[in-house]
């Protein structure tokens, strides 16, 4: 009886720490949370205020270790004003396949300050860099 309470407390033991799940299971972990946070961004939002409300989780895959945010970016304007752009991955990978910008949702910072999120706002941030 004691082997058997023994080897369900391993299996038990070895899903909750997400070594069993597999590497997958994090990553789909990490994908939801960064979903379910997004609709609590705001516009004016500082950098902290979004790296405070989106986490610094990471989640392991098969490529390595997959942070939150996954990248950053920055450029400056032809008037001075400093862009950021943080990517947090949102959408699933195909099988086999590494993670790409296309799975990320950007949230696009300007002067320290959250003017947008999604694809729309990454390109009307590019397309300002490109009028100023």
């Amino acid at each position: 009886m004691n082997r058997w309470v023994g080897i369900l407390l391993s299996v038990v033991l070895c899903f909750v720490s997400a070594g069993c799940a597999g590497d997958r299971a994090s990553l789909e972990n990490l994908l939801a949370s960064n979903q379910s946070k997004l609709i609590h961004m705001s516009l004016g939002m500082t950098k902290s205020e979004v790296i405070a409300l989106m986490g610094t989780a990471t989640a392991k895959t098969n490529d390595g270790v997959v942070n939150n945010p996954w990248t950053a970016e920055s450029f400056t304007d032809k008037g001075g004003a400093q862009y950021e752009v943080l990517f947090y991955v949102t959408r699933k990978n195909p099988p086999f396949t590494p993670i790409r910008k296309s799975l990320t949702t950007p949230i696009v910072l300007k002067d320290g300050k959250v003017i947008g999120w999604g694809d729309d706002a990454l390109q009307r941030a590019i397309a300002d860099r490109a009028t100023q």
